[in-house]
This record gives structure tokens, C-alpha cells and sequence, in this order.
């Protein structure tokens, strides 16, 4: 750390500054012999101080080094800690160019047989972080788990591809969700898996901050455990064996459900929502049951939608009831109005989480057919599917 720290005080803005770390030959039994070497293009130091670099209180005679603050004893210290641990530490510095610092020291190896466990063997692991590199890291330490790792960039990504496995009937094991993430946050994220998923997939929640202030907020949004970065293996390993103890084993396929995606296959429904992510995620749903989607972002461009098709074009209309330039039931109104035959008799169906009795007469006086509340339970939403164009 002092070298590193040197190194930047050292170096002008616009510098580079490197640390490499190879393991050499070892000639002692179950020892390695490690070389880390730092290196950066700053100041550099003169001839005549190199020769007292590791004396206590010494500092380069140098203008530039004085108007830096330093007490002169941090490699003095650093010195003693590498003699201390048999190593060696060589410097080489040439003014105005530059720095190099080569410690060499022996490190025991470790020798304990890792712990692993065969209940996690094959698990599908979701990683979501927009940093790729942390993405590449957690999914290389599950496989040394013996887990499966995937991952994806970006909260929105990850809510469809939870949805996906869920109604494949291959639920991932666990989703390791950053917080911090742009456009779709790690909080958005958790209530839009629980929201479309419920509570069958465990959600780990991982920051390289400090997550006291937010841990009761993630907790009732549906995550069920922090970590903090960097992740470590052994951490893992002991997040997934509680969730492993308690985790359902029973497939979610049904060839209840099988039955109706036949039944409905081909279908095609006009999707009226105003949310991005609610159309988008409500798409992926039905497509998953092989109907056909046409979508539209509010009630205006469903009417106009649907008196340009062709009689018969659409079996149902999904409608939201809330939305910009004109509402679900205006909508609705106005698609019954509409002179030809299928106006009167096609399916609409209102989405809204108001559930109260005074909406759901407001929906029927407008000419809906049925109400279906949200958040969308995909199960509920294909019997009523099934019940009218089924």
C-alpha cells in the first residue's frame, strides 16, 4: 500500500502507474516465491537519495518533492516489513522518468482441501452488474463451485430472463443482483422479479458500499441476503447452503399449463400499456405461450391500431386502464363505437391494480369484458385468456 500510495503522490497527472505480481520458481517445499513489481512514470528520484532511500526521515532533495507532504518514514517501514518476512526489495529511479520498485517475498502455500458441496453441483446462477468484469468474476468463482454462472448487464435484462426460466420450469437457483446499476436500479429490479416471479428465486444483493441505510428497504422490496464486494468464494458457498436447505426441489412445469399454451397458440392479442417495462415484460409473458403480440403505448394508438386492421385480426385486446392521451376506458368506448362487426364482440380485458367495486363497474360500463388485476399473475391471466378465445 505505501508503495502504491508513493507511486500516486509521485506521478503528475496524465501518468501511468502499474503493479504486476508473478509467482516464480520456489526452491522451498510448499512455499511460492512472489515478485511484485510497481512502476510508475513520474518524478523519480535522484542518484545520490537512492543510496539513503530506506534510511528513516529521508527525503529526496527536490523541489517538486518538497511542495508534497511526507514524513520520510514510509519506506523505512516498508523495508523492515519485507526483511522481516525474508523478501527483498530493490528500487530503480532515474529523474523525471520514473520508478520502479521490485519486493520479492516467500509465501506459505495453501494446503486445505477446499470446501465444496454436491447439493450445489449444476445450479443455475444469475449475475446482474453492469460492470462486465464483475459479471466475469463471480461467474468464474460458481464455476469453481461447480455451479452454473450466468450473467447480464442490466436490471431490465435480468427481469426477463428470470421471467423466462420461471416459465420454462427451470428457475434459476439464485439471482446475484448489484445495487447500484444505471437506468433500472438493483431495488427496481428486486420488485419487478417479485412482482412477476414471486418469491420462488432467492435474490443476493451485492455493493461495494456500505448497505446499512438501504438493507430494510431491499428486504421488504424481496431480497434475502446482502454480500458485500469483492465476492468471495467461501461467502458464496455459504449463502447458497442456506438457501439450498430450504430450496423447493418440485418441477414448476404442469401439463395443466402445457394444455393451455396449445389450446391458445396462434392467437393474436393488440397489448395496450403505457410502462416500457410493463409491455415489455407482459410481451415476453404470452409470447412464452406462443401467442402473437401487437402492442400500443396508449389508448389513442390502440384505437387507431385496431380500426386499421382487418376483421378477424385480433382475437383479444389487453387494455390498461391508466395511461396518457387517452385512458383504457375511453378506449374502449371508442372501439365499440367503431361501425363493424368485431368492434362489438372482441374481448377487452382491463388491466389495473384497482381492484375496488366501483372500478370494476367502470370497466364493465365501458364495454370491458373482464377485469384482471396487477401486478399480473401469468397463471390467472392465461385461464382468462383461455376461458374467452381459448
Amino acid at each position: 500500500m505505501n508503495l502504491l500510495s508513493n507511486a500516486i503522490k509521485y506521478t503528475p497527472q496524465g501518468g501511468t502507474i502499474g503493479l504486476r505480481i508473478s509467482e516464480l520458481p520456489s526452491p522451498v517445499r510448499n512455499t511460492g516465491q512472489y515478485e511484485f513489481v510497481f512502476s510508475d512514470n513520474g518524478i523519480g528520484m535522484t542518484p545520490e537519495f537512492l543510496t539513503h532511500i530506506f534510511e528513516p526521515f529521508s527525503r529526496d532533495r527536490n523541489n517538486l518533492i518538497n511542495e508534497i507532504q511526507g514524513t520520510g518514514l514510509g519506506l523505512a517501514i516498508t523495508n523492515n516489513i519485507v526483511r522481516m518476512m525474508n523478501g527483498t526489495i530493490e528500487v530503480e529511479s532515474e529523474l523525471g522518468k520514473g520508478s520502479r520498485f521490485i519486493v520479492t517475498v516467500s509465501l506459505e502455500l495453501f494446503d486445505e482441501v477446499e470446501e465444496t458441496d454436491v447439493e450445489l453441483t449444476g445450479l443455475p446462477v444469475l449475475v446482474v452488474d453492469n460492470d462486465r468484469a464483475v459479471c466475469e468474476s463471480a461467474a468464474s468463482l460458481l464455476t469453481e463451485l461447480g455451479m452454473r454462472g450466468y450473467w447480464v448487464l442490466s436490471g431490465s435484462e435480468a427481469v426477463l430472463r428470470v421471467i423466462g426460466a420461471h416459465e420454462s420450469g427451470n428457475d434459476f437457483f439464485a439471482v446475484i443482483l448489484d445495487w447500484k446499476m444505471p437506468d433500472m436500479d438493483g431495488l427496481a429490479t428486486v420488485r419487478a422479479i417479485r412482482q412477476y416471479v414471486g418469491t420462488d428465486v432467492p435474490i443476493i444483493i451485492i455493493s461495494a458500499y456500505d448497505y446499512s441505510d438501504i438493507e430494510d428497504e431491499f428486504m421488504k422490496a424481496g431480497a434475502n441476503a446482502f454480500i458485500t464486494k469483492p465476492l468471495f468464494k467461501s461467502r458464496m458457498l455459504h449463502v447458497f447452503q442456506v438457501f439450498c436447505q430450504s430450496r423447493d426441489m418440485k418441477m414448476m412445469a404442469t401439463p395443466e399449463k402445457k394444455e393451455r399454451v396449445s389450446s391458445l397458440a396462434g392467437k393474436r392479442i393488440l397489448l395496450v400499456e403505457d410502462n416500457d417495462l410493463n409491455r415489455e415484460i407482459a410481451t415476453e409473458l404470452l409470447q412464452m405461450h406462443e401467442l402473437f403480440i401487437d402492442e400500443a403505448e396508449n389508448g389513442q394508438l390502440a384505437l387507431e391500431k385496431f380500426r386499421d386492421s382487418m376483421p378477424g385480426d385480433y382475437d383479444c385486446i389487453l387494455m390498461d386502464v391508466q395511461m396518457p392521451v387517452m385512458d383504457g376506458y375511453e378506449a374502449t368506448r371508442a372501439i365499440r363505437a367503431l361501425e363493424r362487426k368485431d368492434a362489438k364482440t372482441i374481448p377487452i380485458l382491463a388491466l389495473s391494480a384497482n381492484v375496488f367495486a366501483t372500478d370494476l363497474g367502470k370497466a364493465h360500463g365501458a364495454g370491458m369484458n373482464e377485469h384482471i388485476s396487477k401486478p399480473i399473475d401469468i397463471g390467472h391471466l392465461i385461464d382468462v385468456l383461455q376461458k374467452w378465445i381459448g
